[in-house]
């Protein structure tokens, strides 16, 4: 597969839009990593918020330009907040993102997950691939929140799984995105892949949270499919560039962090034509 030039010129016209628009993401994320996603949400040039109390989401998202659902954390207070923020949001005609973390580790998951896409309904879901997986009906060997080794996706299984991710994505009516070593991103028609990123992200808590703040601040500036590709592409060629300055500097994963949120902060439309490394069936 060669390079696909004009999603490519799609992500940089959406991060662009992003950056001009600065639009704001209210997150209702898990306490593990809520820093991490306002910090990255600010790097990247849009403004988060971080509001949970359930009698003020509506006031919240009549202000918001996006909303994300992180499940990281589960409890009936929290859940209450997502239930009146996403019902607001619909409301008010602002994209929703949803992120299933841990989706087939249990049974209570499981369910909260299915639930909550099924009432949210939501504009992209955002997960790993063996909670994409799971949701669609797949075996999973759970790993917790990890996604399993069993569901690396390399050249010669991603055509495989970009259908698994197509067809779940028609199913859902929605944007579905599934990352790992190799990106997955569908919106029920059209399969992306990308190639962008570096194993150390894996390294790092929260990566996969941090991509979902991205992709509510993407897709506050653009449509699903393009937004999900930009906050992946923009976290991966960051990563890369991390990796590379630590490798160079004989350093670790802590300035390997520091470096990631560094690269966001001053990523370029150069950067994405450089490195983008997005492909399309």
């Amino acid at each position: 597969m060669e390079r696909n030039n004009a999603i490519l010129k799609n992500i940089i016209d959406v991060t662009e839009s992003m950056k001009a628009k600065k639009p704001l993401v209210e997150c209702l994320t898990n306490r593990v990593t809520i820093n991490d996603c306002a910090n990255m949400v600010l790097a990247m040039g849009a403004s988060p918020i971080m509001a949970e109390i359930e009698c003020e989401m509506r006031d919240i998202m009549n202000i918001s330009d996006a909303l994300v659902i992180n499940l990281g954390l589960l409890g009936e207070v929290y859940l209450e907040a997502m239930r009146t923020a996403a019902k607001a949001a619909k409301e008010f005609g602002k994209p929703i993102v949803l992120d299933p973390v841990g989706a087939g580790a249990s049974a209570l998951r499981d369910r909260v997950c299915s639930e909550m896409i099924e009432t949210v309904q939501p504009d992209i879901i955002r997960g790993n691939l063996s909670e994409i997986k799971s949701l669609a009906g797949g075996e999973v060997r759970s790993k917790g929140v990890d996604a399993s080794a069993d569901d690396a996706v390399n050249d010669d299984n991603m055509a495989e799984f970009g259908e698994l991710v197509r067809a779940y994505a028609e199913k859902c009516g929605c944007t579905v995105c599934a990352t790992g070593a190799i990106d997955i991103i569908s919106d029920g028609s059209r399969i992306v892949f990308i190639k962008n990123g570096n194993e150390m992200l894996c390294d790092v808590t929260g990566t996969g949270c941090m991509c979902t703040a991205m992709t509510g601040a993407m897709v506050a500036s653009g449509d699903a499919l393009a937004a999900a590709a930009a906050a992946v592409v923009m976290l991966g060629i960051a990563g890369e560039y991390a990796h590379e300055y630590v490798e160079e500097t004989e350093q670790g994963i802590g300035t390997f962090k520091v470096k990631l949120f560094d690269y966001v902060y001053t990523m370029s439309a150069e950067d994405y034509i450089k490195r983008g490394e997005v492909y399309c069936e």
